[in-house]
């Protein structure tokens, strides 16, 4: 679940796993403040101490921020190791390999339009290590990609709350 962490802060990457970084990914997307019911509905928690638990785990380590209504918000001040390979635009999460592998693709598609016409095997010998560098950037974005928690249970809960309004 935490192959994408860094090796800097062992104790971090130890604590925010599982449930606990499902919804701090949860929290990031959305943008906004969440009450402890709020993510036990989100989540499928059958108690809301078990929300509160993660949480409050979340805002020890300074992570989350709780207003004097028992919201948490994520504290923008407050630097996560778990980010560092990623890029987060409106709540979408992006690994920055992504833009070296379309910037090595557009490269090698670019090399291969200006010189399809003589295409040698000196062309080809000049293309491989652009091909090589693209494929190991696409391989490093599809793993940490797939090493984000997957949010389905909470989007089917929100699809529910959404059609029983």
């Amino acid at each position: 679940m935490c192959a994408f962490l860094p090796s800097g802060d062992e104790k971090e990457s130890a604590d925010i796993s599982g449930n606990t970084l499902r919804i701090y990914f949860y929290l990031l997307r959305k943008r906004q403040s969440c009450g402890v019911r709020e993510i036990q509905k989100a989540f499928g928690f059958s108690s809301s101490s078990t929300a509160h638990y993660h949480l409050e785990k979340l805002a020890n380590r300074g992570i989350l921020t709780k207003d004097s209504y028992g919201n948490y918000k994520i504290n923008k001040n407050k630097k996560v190791g778990l980010l560092n390979p990623f890029l987060v635009v409106r709540g979408f999460m992006f690994p920055k390999q992504l833009i070296y592998a379309i910037s090595t693709t557009i490269m090698c598609l670019l090399f291969l339009a200006f010189f399809w016409n003589p295409f040698t095997l000196t062309v080809v010998f000049a293309l491989l290590p652009g091909i090589v560098a693209s494929g190991i950037f696409w391989y490093e974005t599809a793993k940490l990609w797939s090493s984000l928690p997957s949010f389905k249970k909470e989007r089917s809960t929100a699809l529910e709350e959404c059609s029983n309004a």
